[in-house]
């Protein structure tokens, strides 16, 4: 009788390493570009990192209440994500030090918690300081926009209330409540469900031409449920 090897043994424990450490280090990769909506899953009982791959987070913004977002004491330039509201699904806006911000669909999960790492799937030039400084500081707008139009910061003593019908879709009513005028425009609207059937609201079914950014506080309505919608834009010439 010939000796038994143990070659196919070693083949399995060696795949079997492999897998465990795959399952240790396993990210989530989102590729796309600033004009993208990227989905992602986040821990709902534990922080999740976010990072964006060659630099550094600057901001994470969204509704207010929705989550905290808090910088690495590394100085990294990555952040932990934790939702604070019990919805299972947050939309939140992650800038970055090379004057990008990125859209980002969270579904909260029980599952334990993924690294979140955002890629460009183009090559992106180093632009000059004072530029990335002017986008900074155009990102920064955008959040006090949303926040105004939610009601808090700076921003909302400038809303002007409307009560507009917008045509959308059959299955539902969208009603402009609220404007802010000027170099960057923001909206307020509010979506009801009028179906017979859960509505899941895509955002970019909402974007048009010279829009910056949209929250919708609940992605996902009951049929007579309604939800806020903020829009930022290009402001009208």
């Amino acid at each position: 009788m010939s000796p038994i090897s143990r070659k196919p043994a070693a083949k399995i424990l060696l795949i079997s390493l492999c897998l465990a450490v795959s399952n240790v280090f396993a990210a989530q990769v989102l590729t796309g570009s600033p004009d993208d909506t990227l989905a992602a899953r986040v821990a709902r009982h534990e922080p999740t990192m976010i990072r964006v791959d060659g630099h550094k987070i600057i901001d994470i913004f969204g509704i207010d209440g929705d989550f905290e977002a808090k910088p690495d004491s590394s100085n990294s330039g990555t952040a932990f994500f934790n939702p604070l509201s019990d919805k299972s699904v947050l939309s939140a806006y992650v800038s970055d030090s090379a004057g990008r911000t990125w859209r980002l669909l969270l579904s909260v999960t029980d599952e334990p918690a993924e690294t979140i790492v955002i890629k460009s799937n183009k090559q992106v030039k180093i632009k000059k300081a004072v530029q990335a400084g002017k986008d900074q500081a155009r990102n920064q707008i955008i959040k006090r926009m949303v926040l105004g139009l939610a009601g808090s910061g700076p921003e909302a003593h400038n809303v002007r209330e409307t009560l507009e019908a917008i045509p959308l879709w059959n299955e539902a009513t969208f009603i402009q409540t609220g404007v802010i005028d000027g170099d960057i425009r923001g909206e307020r609207y509010q979506l009801t469900n009028t179906s017979a059937t859960t509505m899941r609201i895509d955002e970019r079914e909402l974007y048009r031409p010279g829009t910056l950014g949209i929250v919708v506080e609940k992605p996902e309505l009951a049929p007579s449920e309604s939800t806020m919608i903020y829009v930022v834009s290009e402001g009208r010439k």
